[in-house]
């Protein structure tokens, strides 16, 4: 029997500073490179939602459980049609993912905030770094909302970029800072 005022152990903060590590560097070659990265997100969008579609796909026609088995059959075709439209037309693709991506920098800024208000509560050092990651994602959410449609073909791979950067550095702060077990 578990005691209520038992946790469960906290992850190892390796798991930090490897997320870390590589959010530095998807966000420096996205910098880097902003047209291509902006590319690239959409057309693994696009392969994840096709792979994704074909994989409801076979639940649905051959899965166990044939209570939902339209409901699955609905859910894959329009991963598998979605995916497509992705592939097929790269631009209209960015369009879409740039409004995607500005209303997930806005509420990724939410919930970092939250986060942010916890560690500050907890009185852990690393609440700052977690607060300008918050107001970080907010202004670029922001930031791409105003510049639509207009600068889509290149904006999200930068800004997309800029806040993996700053993911990175809030994970590597929250491992650093981490209590010490005892």
């Amino acid at each position: 029997m578990k005691n209520e005022n038992s946790q469960a152990p906290a992850p190892s903060p390796l798991w930090y500073y490897a997320g870390g590590a590589l959010s530095l560097i998807v966000g420096a070659a996205s910098i880097t490179a902003p047209y291509l990265a902006s590319e690239l997100l959409v057309q693994l969008t696009g392969v994840f939602c096709v792979a994704s579609g074909v994989i409801l796909l076979i639940s649905a026609l051959f899965g166990k459980n044939k209570k939902h088995w339209l409901y699955g059959l609905f859910s894959a075709l329009l991963r598998g049609v979605v995916g497509v439209l992705l592939l097929a037309n790269v631009i209209a693709g960015l369009y879409a993912l740039t409004v995607t991506l500005a209303a997930l920098f806005v509420v990724e800024g939410l919930f970092e905030m939250i986060f942010a208000v916890s560690l500050f509560r907890k009185t852990n050092k690393a609440w700052p770094w977690v607060a300008l990651n918050a107001i970080a994602a907010f202004a670029l959410g922001g930031i791409l909302f105003s510049d639509l449609p207009g600068d889509s073909t290149w904006s999200i791979g930068l800004l997309f970029g800029i806040n993996s950067l700053f993911l990175g550095v809030s994970l590597i702060m929250v491992a650093a800072h981490r209590p010490q077990s005892v």
